[in-house]
């Protein structure tokens, strides 16, 4: 099994930056991968009632500005998503995440938005992944 601890950043690992955070973790089809964040650890799209958890904005913590679309995906505003190509597609994580894998590559974790000019924050996300049960 793997475990690790990532840091994610509002501003620096946003999807209009193209950077996600690296975990360094290779993912093989057919691992449960788990991914968790604290519902209290929270980030920033911005002034006013823009703060959220990885569940983006929409929640009893800020306000609601609906999904934000980038390309062929949609997710709500501040929420974190995962990659296993580098930026190209998307899957949402939330707060909690747990799936079989049915397709390889390696994880990064990203923060759903449509600018980065006046994000802050970061949040811990935990990253777990158990052997192919196949």
């Amino acid at each position: 099994m793997i475990s690790k601890t990532i840091v994610v950043g509002a501003k620096e690992h946003s999807v209009t930056r193209g950077a996600g955070a690296k975990t360094n973790i290779v993912i093989k089809a057919g691992q449960l991968l788990v991914i968790t964040a604290a519902a209290s650890d929270t980030w920033s799209a911005g002034t006013a009632d823009r703060t959220s958890n990885a569940n983006g904005l929409g929640n009893p913590l800020g306000g609601n500005y609906g999904l934000h679309q980038r390309a062929d995906f949609k997710f709500l505003f501040g929420s974190l998503v995962g990659s296993l190509d580098g930026g190209k597609t998307f899957f949402g994580v939330g707060t909690y995440l747990a799936m079989t894998m049915v397709t390889s590559g390696e994880l990064t974790l990203h923060y759903w938005d449509s600018n980065t000019t006046d994000n802050s924050g970061a949040i811990a996300v935990n990253v777990q992944v158990f052997p192919s049960a196949l």
